[in-house]
């Protein structure tokens, strides 16, 4: 069976009550935008997790591994690793923190910045592609109800 012919039968799959789970709909969906993201930043050497973290480094510079761990939602056991392959990759450097030498705070490297600029607008494209079936109202309303759930969840931005 050929790729084309095994996705078609695929798609007929019964999957039950999967179709109406909203959270299946909201994760369909992000991945179809996440792997078109991914693939092409994968030429940037980078992930789409990693942009994040050059995203807010680049706005924050010198801030702690433990505010940022925070602003991206996740932990020490993630965060660290990803600061480690980018440092590697001289994207980002810890520095020592004036006040207080004990503790590493996060700096974007010129290298770093030079990456993020060219991963900004393929992340923008990305963006674009959710954005060009939805009407300016409709994406309104789309962002104002993801905020309630993100609330009703008790799940800050």
């Amino acid at each position: 069976m050929n790729d084309e012919t095994e996705s078609a039968v695929a798609q007929r799959l019964d999957q039950g009550i999967l179709h109406g789970l909203l959270g299946r709909q909201l994760r369909v969906t992000y991945l179809a935008v996440f792997r078109t993201i991914e693939e092409q930043l994968t030429g940037l050497g980078i992930t789409p997790q990693q942009f994040g973290l050059l995203v807010i480094v680049d706005r924050n510079p010198g801030a702690r591994q433990t505010l940022i761990a925070k602003a991206r939602g996740l932990d020490k056991s993630t965060l660290v690793p990803m600061i480690d392959r980018l440092e590697r990759d001289n994207l980002l450097e810890r520095r020592p923190l004036a006040t207080d030498r004990r503790i590493r705070a996060i700096w974007i490297t010129e290298r770093g910045r030079e990456v993020l600029r060219k991963a900004v607008p393929i992340v923008q494209k990305g963006d674009d592609l959710l954005r060009a079936h939805l009407s300016e109202g409709e994406l309104a309303e789309l962002i104002r109800l993801m905020e309630k759930v993100r609330e009703g969840l008790g799940v800050t931005d």
